[in-house]
């Protein structure tokens, strides 16, 4: 839908563009880069709270699983469901303890 303009308008727009600075670059080609680096640095969110909390709760269930495993199991007989349940564990811990220990040494950089 189109806005009828009356002369009013045309008359304020023609004398701010007659009477206010160029904004533009045309004088000056570094304007934008002086700007930006006068600009106090952009502030990041810092969300790492997020993956500790993650990383928690995955420890602990990892945990409940291996006492589940653990007292589970029926004493001298080796069935190919232990054998599953502790390959499972086994490569879910070793994956994330990678994963916590090397966030670990990434915060610690920072």
């Amino acid at each position: 839908m189109k806005r009828a303009t009356n002369d009013t308008d045309d008359k304020i727009r023609k004398l701010f563009k007659e009477q206010l600075p160029y904004g533009g670059t045309t004088d000056n080609e570094w304007f934008t880069r002086k700007v930006l680096n006068r600009l106090p640095p952009k502030q990041s969110r810092n969300y790492n709270w997020i993956t500790i909390a993650v990383y928690i709760i995955s420890l602990f269930i990892c945990s409940t699983g291996w006492v589940l495993f653990i007292f589970s199991r029926t004493p001298g007989l080796l069935l190919v469901k232990d054998l599953v349940g502790f390959v499972i564990l086994l490569s879910t811990t070793i994956i994330l303890l990678w994963h916590v220990i090397s966030s670990l040494l990434h915060f610690s950089e920072t």
